[in-house]
């Protein structure tokens, strides 16, 4: 069986094959020899099981998962991190079998709901979706000293939960420990990491058997996740214990809107009235007049939603008809009020000071859908400060602004009701009634079968450099950073051949120094002399590359290995927070380059000139299956080189033809 994994990038990839062979406890191995759509064969006991062929970047292969889902009826075109799709025997088509989300950031703030619209888009159409995210991870000061651990509201793991529940769909929160975790957290959340029990779920679902069992387990774990957290608050500001389990359990969203309203430890829900962004007297009149009519909590009194329950419905109408101008206001408000059911209302920042979007405002109603369902209506009030154009695009054409913006279209396809309300709008407040269209086809996801599409780039080139040098431990090389286009910058890690302990430096800031500049990629190879790092920026043309960029390269990374890691893994150990002052890299060298998408020799000597920089990747890719050329410049300093990617280029002696200039 041929198996594919259409991923954000090839890293998304890669962690998803790696998911493919713990689940079936089969060894992972290079097959193919094309570099830019490496296939690997997983086997057990000398038998192949599968082929798994890695597609790195979405929308580059003729096909387009967006445009695919929503013909299923998927609300929004959010593409996740990874896909695994199953090939026909004919190869002429591909079967969706799972999505999967890789979350490295620390899942606080409006980080921990930023995802939340791909997890409704796979949801509501039957897509099974793993949501992997780390706990224990920890926010670093200026110097990069850490300050204290950060956690998600307990509200956002548990939407996962509902949504799994309402729709009878794998939708899962699997958690793992951080690397930065300290052993008390660890011991803390040990019954809740489940990593093992997603593997068991991984296999059921490709395997077509039953999924009932292993997802109830993660939805367990899930569950004593939520409970942590909450009863850890200092403030009584979310549910606590037994109510999310009794939450959890009720099936509808008017039924939830009840239990809510006659729960007997009921919470008010306020909202901060200070904002960093300018408002107009209209909105602040709203949100405090709002407030005063004690709307209620829907579990998690700090995020922006809330709940209006009967008897606050015709108020909270009235409200609206009292601030805002009838003409514009009056079939929404009416609306409201002649329904008089419970309803939602999720307020949305959404824009910067600048006018730009605040991407993890995207998340904020497929929240909301995601706790409540789609038998509740839900306000949503935006009140950020766009840009000037964006709303006279809004009322001209809502459905156009709805497929080029992320942040409008989880608005206007999941929300019942608009209300926008911002300083920049020259023509007042926009109120609008949303006529959703709520058909759904819980059936496969079949399409025609990927393919290249003859136009290479920056993925190709990233693609290119991780398969040749992930995998070379055994020549005394490692990868210690690969970041893509959509990558995380999770973390830049120095692995100690001596005694096999890895150390890594956690939440990267984009600079470490003056003018330094992180990089996309880092490659440590190890002698007994000194480590040397070659430390590389990754472009589709060659002219993207800055001038002067190899001092900032390599500046980043000798300010960076100058101070301690963030945490260590010695080998067969779990990861554990780094509790020295010192570094652990005394002797190191570093050189810097570029990687682009080849097109002359004399183009690549120019950017080595430009760019100060010590080498030259340029890949010549070819879509017709023949191998593709890797150009390789190489200064004085770096003729060490010629004699180290030879001998790696071998592995790919069908697909990967090396010349060294």
């Amino acid at each position: 069986m041929t198996l594919r994994i259409h991923g954000d990038n090839i890293i998304e990839c890669e962690r998803a094959l790696k998911l493919i062979g713990l689940a079936y406890k089969g060894s992972v191995s290079l097959k193919s020899q094309n570099i830019f759509m490496p296939s690997y064969s997983i086997e057990k006991e000398s038998k192949e099981i599968f082929e798994v062929e890695l597609l790195g970047g979405h929308d580059r292969w003729n096909v387009n998962f967006n445009t695919e889902l929503t013909k299923y009826g998927a609300p929004l075109r959010e593409a996740t991190d990874a896909y695994i799709t199953k090939v026909s025997a004919d190869n002429k088509t591909e079967e969706l079998l799972l999505a999967i989300e890789f979350c490295n950031a620390l899942p606080a703030g409006n980080n921990a709901w930023q995802r939340n619209g791909r997890a409704v888009t796979c949801a509501e159409i039957g897509i099974p979706y793993f949501y992997f995210a780390e706990i224990g991870g920890v926010e670093l000061d200026v110097n990069r000293k850490v300050k204290a651990p950060r956690f998600p509201n307990p509200i956002v793991p548990f939407s996962y939960l509902t949504s799994a529940k309402k729709l009878n769909v794998v939708c899962v929160p699997i958690y793992q420990a951080h690397p930065a975790i300290s052993d008390e957290l660890r011991k803390k959340f040990m019954h809740i990491f489940g990593m093992e029990a997603s593997l068991d779920l991984l296999k059921c679902i490709i395997d077509e058997s039953k999924t009932a069992d292993a997802l109830n387990v993660l939805i367990e774990k899930g569950t004593t996740l939520v409970k942590i957290l909450s009863n850890d608050r200092k403030r009584l500001d979310t549910f606590r214990a037994m109510e999310w389990e009794e939450f959890l359990k009720v099936t509808t969203g008017l039924e939830k809107a009840e239990w809510i309203k006659n729960h007997p430890n009921k919470q008010i829900w306020k909202k901060k009235s200070s904002e960093k962004v300018a408002v107009t007297k209209t909105f602040k009149t709203l949100l405090t007049k709002t407030q005063e009519l004690n709307l209620l909590s829907i579990g998690a009194k700090e995020i922006p939603i809330c709940l209006v329950a009967n008897g606050n419905i015709k108020k909270f109408a009235s409200l609206l008809k009292e601030i805002y101008p009838a003409a514009k206001i009056n079939e929404l408000a009416n609306t409201i009020e002649k329904k008089n059911k419970p309803l939602i209302i999720v307020w949305v920042t959404g824009f910067k000071p600048r006018g730009n979007d605040s991407r993890p405002d995207r998340g904020l109603v497929p929240l909301a859908r995601m706790l409540f369902g789609n038998d509740i209506d839900i306000l949503t009030i935006v009140f950020g400060p766009a840009v000037k154009q964006t709303w006279k695009a809004l009322k001209e054409n809502p459905t156009k602004v709805a497929n080029e913006n992320g942040l409008w279209q989880a608005v206007l396809n999941l929300s019942n009701f608009v209300l926008a309300d911002s300083t920049t709008s020259v023509d007042g407040i926009i109120a609008s009634i949303v006529n959703r269209n709520l058909e759904r086809k819980s059936v496969k996801v079949i399409f025609k079968a990927s393919k290249p599409n003859g136009s290479f780039g920056e993925h190709d080139v990233d693609t290119a450099m991780h398969t040749l040098f992930s995998r070379q431990m055994n020549s005394n090389i490692f990868e210690s950073m690969c970041n893509p286009p959509g990558g995380d910058w999770s973390g830049i890690s120095y692995w100690d051949f001596s005694d096999k302990t890895e150390y890594r430096w956690t939440t990267l800031p984009r600079v470490s120094a003056i003018k330094a500049k992180r990089p996309d990629h880092i490659i440590q190879i190890y002698s007994k002399k000194e480590d040397i790092f070659l430390v590389i920026e990754s472009k589709n043309n060659a002219k993207d590359l800055d001038e002067n960029i190899g001092k900032r390269l390599t500046e980043y990374v000798k300010a960076l290995f100058k101070i301690a890691p963030t945490a260590y893994k010695k080998a067969k150990e779990d990861w554990k927070l780094f509790g020295g002052k010192n570094s652990p890299l005394t002797n190191f060298a570093s050189y810097s380059g570029g990687a682009f998408v080849y097109k002359s020799l004399d183009e690549m000597k120019k950017e080595m000139k430009e760019g100060k920089l010590d080498f030259i990747f340029a890949f010549e890719f070819k879509s017709d299956g023949t191998e593709s050329i890797g150009h390789i410049l190489l200064s004085d300093k770096c003729k060490f080189l010629s004699n180290i990617l030879p001998n790696i280029a071998s592995q790919f002696s069908v697909g990967l033809k090396i010349k060294i200039y």
